[in-house]
């Protein structure tokens, strides 16, 4: 799985149920050292770290949350997915939805 070790997605499977506040996950993560010696997972903390920094600076914070089952199912995604749900009204469901896809232009184009 995306280059983790067998014991790195034994551990990760347990983060995979919880949804909550960003920096709780995030500090779960971090203490659990589920990515401990892969740069890649690591990278991904300091990434989603740096994320977390600015939706709390921008007073949105409180408005995310932080859900590991969450998957679009295409391979093209080079890293953090998203979707938006809207909550205040009587319909509860996604409005909106995507990510972060490096590749996507190079896998059509060759370059």
């Amino acid at each position: 799985m995306k280059g983790l070790t067998e014991e790195m997605c034994n551990k990760l499977h347990k983060f995979v149920v919880l949804k909550g506040e960003p920096f709780e996950l995030l500090n779960r993560l971090k203490t659990e050292g589920v990515f401990a010696g892969h740069a890649e997972g690591e990278n991904t903390i300091k990434e989603m770290e740096l994320l977390f920094t600015y939706l709390k600076a921008m007073g949105v914070l409180d408005k995310i949350s932080f859900d590991f089952s969450l998957a679009r199912g295409l391979d093209y995604y080079t890293g953090v997915i998203y979707e938006a749900v809207l909550t205040d009204t009587n319909r509860v469901g996604s409005i909106s939805g995507g990510g972060r896809y490096d590749g996507l232009i190079g896998m059509f184009s060759g370059k």
